[in-house]
């Protein structure tokens, strides 16, 4: 089992590198595919996946509401049980080579990855179909805590109220907002954070302002920005003093990284 998770890199040290969907650049995101590109590249630190629940409320890992972007499937991913998900091929969209990926469940990935690389678990909401509050929540705290990864797992969503609903079923737990736009313009992070017991703030590259960091600082809050998939924008966040960064190509960001520390 890797060490514990803690929102922020020792002193000194490099941003994390946090593979955004598995190395999504390098096989179907969100598939076993990415996720053991992802354990076997050195240097990274860290998985991020997306979560819903299917139609019997069994939780699986995909970042879209439908189907049909990342799989043979059609329409929503609420509407069809986790075995009859598991019947749709998640992999050729992206390559051929791939054809025998399926969507997985968060309890495969969870086994599958085991430590090895710390998880950043995002819960989506789905507009179209509101759940019980805590139903999706719940879930995933039970199958990270039946899987002993606790130590190992951040949560984080753009739904706030999921984040909150984590927190107090499980004080414990590490969780981060993301920051959307729309909803949360001129909003400072300590404000988004603290209303929800986050201790992460995760943002897009392009949203991420200098008042936002000096914010996140003054309130020793982590912060998190995606998604980086060139090497062109990481000296810039590095020197704005960024805590993680998401990538779909993150085992090249730990190359450039290790290669610019010399």
């Amino acid at each position: 089992m890797t060490q514990q998770f803690q929102p922020k890199p020792a002193p000194g040290r490099s941003p994390y590198v946090i593979a955004h969907r598995g190395i999504s650049g390098k096989a179907p995101e969100n598939t076993l595919a990415a996720f053991k590109l992802a354990c076997e590249a050195p240097g990274i630190d860290m998985v991020e996946l997306d979560v819903r629940l299917s139609k019997d409320e069994e939780v699986v890992v995909l970042h879209d509401r439908t189907l049909q972007r990342t799989s043979t499937g059609n329409g929503a991913a609420r509407n069809y049980t986790v075995e009859e998900i598991r019947e749709f091929n998640a992999g050729s969209w992206f390559h051929q080579s791939f054809s025998s990926e399926r969507i997985p469940t968060l309890r495969e990935v969870l086994h599958f990855i085991n430590g090895r690389r710390w998880m950043n678990i995002e819960l989506k909401s789905d507009f179209l179909h509101r759940e019980q509050p805590f139903l999706l929540e719940r879930k995933v705290l039970e199958l990270v805590d039946a899987a002993e990864m606790n130590r190992a797992v951040m949560y984080s969503s753009f739904d706030h109220r999921m984040v909150a609903n984590i927190k107090r079923t499980n004080p414990e737990a590490i969780t981060g907002v993301i920051y959307n736009l729309y909803r949360d313009f001129g909003r400072l992070p300590s404000k988004l954070a603290r209303r929800v017991g986050a201790s992460v703030f995760v943002c897009a590259k392009h949203e991420l302002t200098p008042g936002m960091v000096r914010d996140a600082r003054q309130h020793a809050l982590a912060i998190y920005v995606y998604t980086l998939n060139t090497t062109a924008n990481v000296n810039k966040m590095m020197e704005l003093g960024v805590d993680g960064i998401l990538s779909d190509n993150a085992d090249d960001i730990v190359r450039y990284i290790k290669r610019n520390d010399r």
